[in-house]
C-alpha cells in the first residue's frame, strides 16, 4: 500500500519536501515506516503520529490513515500572532477559585525565535493535557496557548494560566501543564538558524492486543511469565507518573524498585520488582521517587496491596474509584459507578446519539475531556483503537 507521510522542521528541510509518499506492505506497521524515514535524521529518535495520536512502534497501519513523523519536540490554541496573558487568565476566571497562577515564556538573548507546529496534532493535544491538569490537581479552569511563525525577542511564546480554590493546586497545574507542553506537543523551536535539540514524546497510546494466531496441533503451550518478585500495587497518586518507567517505591527505610503502570487519571499500578512489606496493607501511603537522582515524583495511597497485572479498562477505573471512597467491592457483586455530573451526562448522551461513529478523543472540548474520565471510571464507554470512545451500547461484545 502507498501512505503519505508528513514532515516537520529539520526532517522537512532534511527531504527537501513536506511529505513523503511510502510503499509499505499490508499489514506494515508504525516500526516499517518509521524505518524507511530513519535515514533523515541519523541517531535520532523518531516518533509516528498516526491520526494525530503518537503511535505504539506495533501498531497496524492501514490505507487512509494520516501520518506524521515527529522530530524531539521542543515546544489550547495554536496561534499565530502575538499572545495576550490577560486574555488567558480571563478564560479562567471563576467563582470558585482563590489563586490564579500564570505563565508567560518569552524569547530572550536573541532577536527573534521561529516556531513551526504540526498545528492539528498540537491543539488537540495541548487540549488534552490541559483537561488531564485540572482533572489531576482539582483546579477551576485551565488554559493555555502556543505561537508558531516568528517571535521577536521580549514577546511570548507560550501562555499558561490554571485556577485553584489554593495556591499549591494551581502552581502544580500550571507547572504541569507547561512542562507536558514542552514535552508532548509536536512544536519545534529554531534559533538563529538551528532547530533546537528537543524531548522525544514520553508516551505514545500502546497497541490494542492482537488474536494470538491458533497454535499448531503438536506446538506445546505457551509459557506463563515469571512471576513478578515483589507485590502489585494498585495505587492512587497525586501526581501523573510516566508509563513504563522504573522507579523506586519508599517508607521509612524500606523501598523496592518497581515499574510504573499508568491505568488513567490519578491511578497507577506499581510492579515492584522486590519485597516490598511497608506497603502491605491498603491505605499505606508511599513515596514514589526517580531513580537517577531520587527526586520525589508523587505521593501514593495504596489501594490494593495484592493486585493482580492488569491495564487502564473501564472495570478497573470503577473498581480502583470504588477502592478510593472506602467501599468493599466483592467479586460476585456489582459495583456502583460514581455519580455523573450534568457534564459527564450531556456527553453521555452525545456518545448515545453518535452510535457506532462516535467523536475523535481530539475533537472533544477540555470540558468534555474530563467528562470523559468521569463515563470511563463508572464504566459507560470503551476505548476503541486509535483515540475513539463508543458507548457501551455500541461497543465491542
Amino acid at each position: 500500500m502507498k501512505v503519505s507521510v508528513r514532515l516537520f522542521a529539520g526532517l522537512r528541510e532534511a527531504a527537501g519536501r513536506d511529505e513523503l509518499e511510502l510503499e509499505l506492505p499490508d499489514g506494515a506497521r508504525v516500526a516499517d515506516a518509521l524505518a524507511q524515514v530513519q535515514h533523515l535524521a541519523p541517531g535520532t529518535s523518531l516518533v509516528l503520529a498516526v491520526n494525530r495520536e503518537y503511535a505504539a512502534r506495533d501498531v497496524v497501519l492501514v490505507e487512509g490513515d494520516e501520518l506524521a513523523v515527529v522530530p524531539p519536540v521542543s515546544g489550547g490554541e495554536v496561534v499565530e500572532g502575538e499572545l495576550s496573558l490577560d486574555a488567558v487568565a480571563a478564560r479562567v476566571a471563576d467563582p470558585r477559585a482563590g489563586a490564579v497562577v500564570t505563565f508567560s515564556g518569552v524569547t530572550r538573548d536573541v532577536d527573534f525565535l521561529d516556531y513551526e507546529a504540526y498545528a492539528e496534532m498540537a491543539g488537540a493535544k495541548i487540549d488534552a493535557i490541559v483537561a488531564e491538569a485540572i482533572e489531576r490537581h482539582g483546579l477551576c479552569r485551565a488554559a493555555a496557548d502556543h505561537r508558531f511563525g516568528r517571535v521577536p525577542l521580549g514577546e511570548a511564546s507560550v501562555v499558561v494560566a490554571a485556577s485553584a480554590p489554593h495556591r499549591p493546586e494551581a502552581f502544580a497545574g500550571a507547572r504541569e501543564i507547561i512542562d507536558r507542553i514542552k514535552a508532548e506537543a509536536p512544536i519545534w523551536k529554531r534559533e538563529e538558524g538551528a532547530w533546537v535539540e528537543g524531548t522525544v514524546p514520553a508516551e505514545a497510546p500502546v497497541a490494542a492486543p492482537e488474536s494470538p494466531a491458533p497454535a499448531a496441533p503438536d506446538a506445546p503451550p505457551a509459557a506463563d511469565p515469571p512471576p513478578a518478585a515483589g507485590p502489585v500495587l494498585d495505587v492512587s497518586v497525586d501526581a501523573r507518573l510516566e508509563h513504563g518507567a522504573r522507579v523506586l517505591v519508599v517508607s521509612g527505610s524500606d523501598e523496592a524498585v518497581a515499574r510504573v503502570g499508568w491505568l488513567g487519571g490519578r491511578f497507577h499500578q506499581l510492579r515492584c520488582e522486590e519485597p516490598f512489606p511497608a506497603a502491605a496493607r491498603r491505605g499505606a501511603v508511599v513515596e514514589v521517587r526517580r531513580l537517577r537522582d531520587d527526586e520525589l515524583l508523587g505521593e501514593a495511597t495504596v489501594l490494593d496491596p495484592d493486585a493482580a497485572r492488569h491495564g487502564p479498562t473501564n472495570d478497573a477505573l470503577v473498581r480502583l474509584v470504588a477502592l478510593e471512597r472506602g467501599d468493599e467491592p466483592r467479586p460476585d457483586a456489582s459495583i456502583a459507578p460514581p455519580p455523573l455530573d450534568a457534564e459527564a451526562q450531556a456527553l453521555e448522551q452525545r456518545y448515545r446519539d453518535a452510535g457506532t461513529q462516535p467523536p475523535r478523543d481530539a475533537e472533544l472540548s477540555p470540558d468534555e475531556r474530563a467528562a470523559l474520565f468521569a463515563l470511563r471510571e463508572a464504566g459507560r464507554v470503551v476505548l476503541l483503537e486509535r483515540g475513539r470512545h463508543v458507548h457501551v451500547d455500541f461497543g465491542p461484545a
